[in-house]
């Protein structure tokens, strides 16, 4: 079971945090001092440069004669 909702980050001391509504947590079985898995998704530019096999600040392919017929 997972749950998806929007948090805004916040400064927490040196770091930026979330803050995960009770009800959220309630539903999920989390108290305090548990674990949790957190997945943060990627920016779409960064989604998509993902999926078309782009990477930014990759060096690029080079092919050794070799490999030619």
């Amino acid at each position: 079971m997972s749950s998806t909702f929007e948090a805004k980050l916040r400064r927490i001391g040196n770091s930026l945090g979330i803050i995960i509504p009770s009800e959220v947590l309630d539903e999920l079985g989390y108290g305090q001092g548990d674990n949790v898995k957190v997945m943060i998704p990627l920016k779409r530019k960064e989604r998509l440069l993902a999926l078309a096999g782009m990477y930014v600040g990759k060096p690029r392919f080079k092919r050794d004669k070799r490999e030619r017929f």
